[in-house]
């Protein structure tokens, strides 16, 4: 079987491009792939690279669809690939072109794996203006999250036109029963939805021996991921466990500049490949998810449960589906920095707490998310909609 993936980077840095890469390294020798990138960010390592199989730049793969420039030689492009390697099924992730998400579906054979919010929310990713988590399903009132109403119109047309090019796709997977409940309210059609959750790849652990010296926040160090939120948590912390701080991007600054005016209490690591991440997480008490954006799903949640460290995470999203309440960690509101620190505060004072959760993680984790049951079921799913 022939599997054509089409993705808008080549890159290590986000949830959907490891979740990616993880497929890829495990379909090898199972399918023969082909992965169509617009754009190589060249943060993939070499060893990485060369587990992917065979994948090539096609140009436009990138585009989002709001600027009508280059849309027909995008097309035009990715016609010609679908010509030349006559894939059984095309396996869409972050293509966000209505008109190539309408080339794909055109072929009968496509389905998408649906990453973020993009095909039901013109705005931030189900986030107000005002920094809350919003209820509203696609439609008129979204209208209100924009001060330029001809943008606002356009981003809400653009995002009507995907919802209906991915609706005529075979299937939509989707990695958490949130984000299923999200795309049918939007109005996909409820029976081609499946919910099949990512699985943990590229890490390794050392044995944990003790349970941890320091609280880790690990990730895209941006606004809706809550860095403030953690930041001000870490000033509130009475337990001597400090917060270490690993990634980068726009707030990389101020969480570096938080590590010199804290006396200790915050530590800023920078960004950390996935050696790194692996030691980093089965080193730490618990891993920070403040996040301020309803989660898909929550990826580096699930890598610190494989590690045997216990989450403290927003109660946001796709959250849900992988961290239950004093079980595995502790759901906190969004935005809460003293609910933050105090949940972090319980696992400081008491080391069992943090074992016992962090074992209840891996159990679960091996439980419900193993990679090897994960992926019979997306080759089941590429069986039934294969055009051969």
């Amino acid at each position: 079987m022939r599997v054509l993936f089409l993705h808008d980077r080549l890159s290590a840095r986000g949830g959907a491009d490891r979740h990616l890469i993880g497929l890829l390294e495990r379909l090898q020798g199972r399918v023969e792939t082909l992965l169509a990138v617009g754009l190589d960010d060249a943060s993939l390592p070499p060893a990485e690279r060369a587990g992917l199989g065979p994948w090539q730049r096609v140009k436009g793969l990138d585009r989002g669809g709001l600027r009508a420039r280059g849309g027909r030689a995008a097309r035009s492009r990715l016609e010609r690939l679908l010509s030349e390697f006559q894939p059984q099924v095309i396996h869409v992730h972050n293509l966000m072109d209505p008109d190539l998400l309408a080339l794909a579906a055109a072929s009968g054979r496509g389905l998408m794996t649906v990453q973020d919010h993009r095909l039901f929310c013109p705005g931030q990713g189900q986030v107000t203006p005002e920094g809350r988590i919003c209820p509203l399903v696609l439609g008129p009132a979204c209208q209100g999250c924009f001060e330029e109403a001809e943008y606002g119109s356009r981003l809400m047309e653009l995002t009507r036109r995907r919802l209906e090019a991915a609706a005529g796709l075979r299937r939509l997977l989707v990695l958490s029963s949130y984000m299923a409940r999200q795309l049918a309210a939007a109005g996909a059609p409820a029976e081609r939805i499946e919910v099949l959750p990512p699985f943990v790849s590229g890490l390794e652990f050392p044995p944990r021996t003790e349970a941890g010296a320091y609280h880790l926040l690990a990730g895209r160090l941006v606004e809706r991921k809550g860095l403030r939120v953690a930041l001000a948590a870490a000033g509130r912390l009475k337990e001597p466990v400090p917060l270490l701080v690993a990634g980068d991007g726009p707030l990389a600054g101020e969480a570096a500049r938080a590590a010199q005016a804290s006396a200790g209490r915050v530590r800023f690591a920078g960004w950390a490949d996935r050696p790194a991440i692996g030691r980093l997480l089965a080193g730490a008490r618990s891993l920070w998810l403040p996040s301020l954006w309803a989660e898909p799903f929550g990826i580096v949640g699930l890598e610190a449960l494989a590690a045997g460290t216990p989450v403290i995470a927003a109660a946001v999203g796709g959250v849900a589906d992988w961290l239950d309440q004093g079980r595995e960690g502790f759901l906190v509101p969004a935005g809460d920095s003293g609910a933050l620190a105090e949940a972090a505060d319980r696992l400081a004072a008491a080391d069992e707490l943090a074992l016992g959760l962090g074992r209840a993680g891996q159990a679960r984790v091996s439980r419900e998310f193993d990679p090897g049951r994960l992926m019979d079921r997306l080759l089941a799913v590429y069986r039934a909609a294969a055009v051969i």
